[in-house]
């Protein structure tokens, strides 16, 4: 049998079994005291998953343009044509997937 070990920003969350069951790491919880037993025996092991969400460009690209206010102050203080170029900048770092 198989365990996961469940991580999400550098900090575990919880084990999961091969159903999907949610195991937590808390004293007293049976299923975890049976997984611990099962892995001490050889009978099961535990792999580590990193379920930190991976930035879409469309996310990289929302954070990179700033907030619709830091966007009109932009314009406000360096003009419309260095807000443009800040735009096609931010799309040429990340660019739309083909």
């Amino acid at each position: 049998m198989e365990y996961t070990k469940h991580f999400k920003d550098g900090s575990f969350t919880f084990y999961s079994d091969e159903a999907g069951q949610c195991i937590p790491e808390a004293p007293g919880n049976m299923d975890y005291a049976r997984m611990m037993e099962a892995v001490e025996a050889g009978e099961a092991e535990i792999v580590e998953v990193d379920d930190t969400p991976v930035p879409t460009w469309e996310d990289n690209r929302i954070a990179a343009y700033g907030s619709w206010r830091e966007q009109m102050e932009m314009i406000g203080e360096q003009g419309l044509d260095a807000f443009q170029s800040h735009v096609q900048s931010v799309k040429a770092t990340y660019p739309k997937p083909e």
